[in-house]
């Protein structure tokens, strides 16, 4: 029974007596903070002072508000049971005395009556404070139970229905056909960690309806293809997720609301977790494949988060404590989510909150600080009209060095979460290497990613120009031994997390407009699922070189290098020895020298400082002022070198005739660079 909204706490307390054995009890000041509909966090039996509020406090004691409504009850059930033996004795008297006057026996069926009346109104008073008290006893308990409970996905918020998630989870147990438990629930052997760790895949090339031409890499004999159901609901997913694709579809492009066959053809392959490296991603299908992948996390994370739910309720019943139930990682965060641009993370938020959306009582914590710091204003400041291409990944905010961490529950998202209370985290290569760090730093922290079960590279084609170093320095630290416990319970973690094999489950998904062998060898070098991956193939096209009218004519260096370590210093020492030293002469003024790594670019400035040579320098961090002053001197000659980055043309605003007049400018224009020099 939940206590009044008045509460006997804020009523002034009176002095009752009850026949003789009446005590005369304190008077307490209007303080709900001990009462149970104040705070019900707070517990009613915690020894607190209270200040009396009588004009005889020096002869009142103060007590404890729990224990004066305990002797109060036993006071009233004393003096209930003394009157009703006196009753009981005016009966006894009533029925020996049969010759008494009709009046005294309507005067005791009177009083019998009031005393009745009086007795009723007093239980129920009574049972009114035991309730109101067991009431307030059952919420401290159940508030100090949430508090010492570590779970990593429990949510006080949010109601959940114990015993229909408990039925849940063993029908699905019983059936074996959730891809989910398929996968994460399966121990692999020791043969198969061998195979992995040795790469011996078993290759077949195979054609995807809607995807192409594919080459499939698994470890088990034929591969696995995706099954003809077009129904999300018989592929496991939540039926809250279900509800809202449609519409979710519609507000992100799509005018049927339907999944279209591409993507319900990549969401089969996700949903079966195979690593999958798309290489085909278009303007047009961007926004198709995000609302696919996001659908692809949440659904991963409500079942995961599920899942611990039901083994919490089932080892709180009688007779299952000792029950060993391995169902999480040692950290909270499951999925990772890599994308260039705050503004992709823009987008992937408004995604999953239209998917929870699911009816009014949704909320969204930290909405307005998101969007404040995460969308741009309308205001375009960019020169001249642009490409489609280019309109389409430079818009909104570009901001490239951010990292959030999401909560998520049935029908909330938590934003700004820390890292270790997060379920999925939004970040760019750089946000993550600021906090990553490098040897020898005093802070950095890499926990986080022990127990990453997906991992989302989206636009990596984008992130190949921002700064590919950092890719490389993040895979390195995944599932790495963490430094700290942070409240993990070690009895709950899976065997296989223990074991050191959580590589072998996360499965890894790289979307990409382009097919590179930088990309190419990440996926093949770092991903080893152990479910298989796939490898998609682009259409091939028709190059346009042979279209071009003026002959231009091109000349390859070749160098001997040992080792891919030694690259990078056999090609600069090449270039200042071979190279550089032809170009000095003022017949061959106005060289472009084209530098795609930034490392390189930074090395080689320095060096024409040292040397003194005339240079000037265009990079992604030249401000606009200092960048149409280094072209102008260029273009008049007043310049013998120009510097230009490979992510300056890729991210600055130039007008295409600029850059044609640039290049027109030059005389010479050399390409530091080494081809196909990824390990694949």
């Amino acid at each position: 029974m939940a206590p009044k909204k008045h509460g006997f706490g804020k009523r002034k307390r009176k002095s009752k007596q009850s026949g003789s054995n009446g005590v005369k009890k304190g008077k307490y000041a209007n303080n709900t903070n001990h009462l149970p509909t104040g705070k019900p966090e707070q517990s009613i039996t915690e020894k607190k002072d209270y200040p009396s509020q009588s004009e005889d406090s020096s002869s009142e004691e103060e007590v404890n508000p729990y224990q004066e409504l305990v002797s109060s009850i036993k006071q009233q059930s004393d003096s209930d049971k003394s009157e009703v033996e006196s009753d009981s004795d005016d009966l006894e008297d009533s029925n020996d005395d049969v010759d008494n006057d009709s009046e005294d026996e309507d005067s005791v069926d009177g009083s019998d009556d009031n005393v009745d009346e009086k007795d009723s109104q007093e239980n129920i008073e009574t049972s009114n404070k035991l309730d109101d008290a067991e009431h307030a006893e059952s919420e401290n308990e159940s508030d100090n139970s949430e508090t010492s409970d570590k779970s990593e996905v429990e949510d006080s918020e949010e109601e959940i229905d114990e015993s229909e998630t408990e039925q849940d989870d063993e029908d699905l147990d019983a059936q074996n056909l959730d891809p989910f438990l398929e996968h994460f629930e399966k121990e692999i052997s020791e043969e198969d960690v061998t195979k992995l760790s040795q790469s011996q895949w078993t290759k077949s090339e195979m054609k995807i309806p809607h995807l192409g031409k594919c080459t499939v890499r698994t470890i088990k004999g034929h591969p696995q293809k995706p099954d003809n159901s077009t129904d999300l609901k018989k592929m496991h997913v939540k039926q809250s997720l279900c509800n809202e694709v449609k519409t979710t579809n519609i507000k992100h492009g799509s005018e049927k609301g339907d999944l279209s066959p591409l993507q319900l053809m990549v969401f089969k392959i996700l949903n079966q977790y195979q690593d999958l490296y798309y290489p085909c991603r278009t303007q047009e299908t961007g926004e198709h494949l995000r609302l696919v992948y996001c659908l692809h996390a949440l659904n991963h994370v409500l079942k995961n988060r599920k899942r611990v739910i039901s083994h919490n309720t089932k080892m709180k019943l009688p007779g299952n404590e000792d029950k060993d139930y391995r169902d999480q990682g040692l950290a909270r965060p499951k999925v990772l989510i890599v994308i260039p641009f705050r503004e992709a993370a823009l987008r992937i938020v408004d995604i999953m909150i239209s998917l929870l959306k699911s009816d009014e009582k949704s909320m969204v914590s930290n909405k307005k600080r998101f969007y404040s710091e995460y969308k741009l204003d309308n205001t375009d400041q960019r020169r001249g009209a642009k490409p489609e291409d280019y309109e389409s990944t430079f818009t909104g905010n570009t901001d490239d060095h951010f990292r959030i961490g999401l909560g998520v529950a049935k029908k909330t998202l938590k934003l700004y979460t820390n890292f270790y209370a997060s379920d999925i985290i939004l970040a760019s290569p750089l946000g993550l290497r600021t906090i990553i760090g490098s040897e020898g730093d005093k802070e950095r922290d890499y926990d986080f990613l022990s127990s990453i079960e997906m991992l989302i590279f989206d636009q990596a084609d984008i992130l190949m120009m921002q700064n590919w170093d950092h890719i490389i320095h993040l895979m390195k630290h995944f599932h790495l031994q963490p430094k700290e416990s942070h409240g993990t319970d070690f009895s709950r973690v899976r065997m296989w997390t223990l074991n050191g094999w959580s590589k072998y489950y996360r499965q890894n998904i790289i979307l990409s407009s382009v097919s590179d062998p930088q990309i190419l060898s990440l996926f093949n070098k770092h991903c080893c699922n152990y479910n298989g991956k796939i490898t998609l193939h682009r259409p091939e096209t028709k190059g346009s070189i042979s279209q071009v009218v003026v002959q231009l004519p091109q000349v390859y260096h070749k160098l001997s290098c040992s080792s891919y370590s030694q690259l990078a210093d056999d090609r600069f020492n090449f270039f200042l020895q071979k190279i550089l030293p032809t170009h000095k002469d003022p017949v061959l003024a106005q060289t472009l020298i084209y530098v795609p790594s930034y490392f390189d670019f930074v090395r080689l400035r320095n060096y024409f400082v040292r040397e003194d040579l005339s240079f000037v320098y265009i990079s992604e961090y030249t401000k606009d002022k200092t960048l149409s002053r280094s072209r102008n001197q260029f273009f008049h000659g007043n310049a013998h070198f120009m510097l230009y980055t490979e992510e300056c043309i890729f991210i600055e605003d130039l007008k295409f005739e600029e850059l044609n007049t640039l290049y027109s400018t030059s005389y010479h224009c050399f390409l530091i660079s080494t081809v196909n020099c990824a390990i694949c």
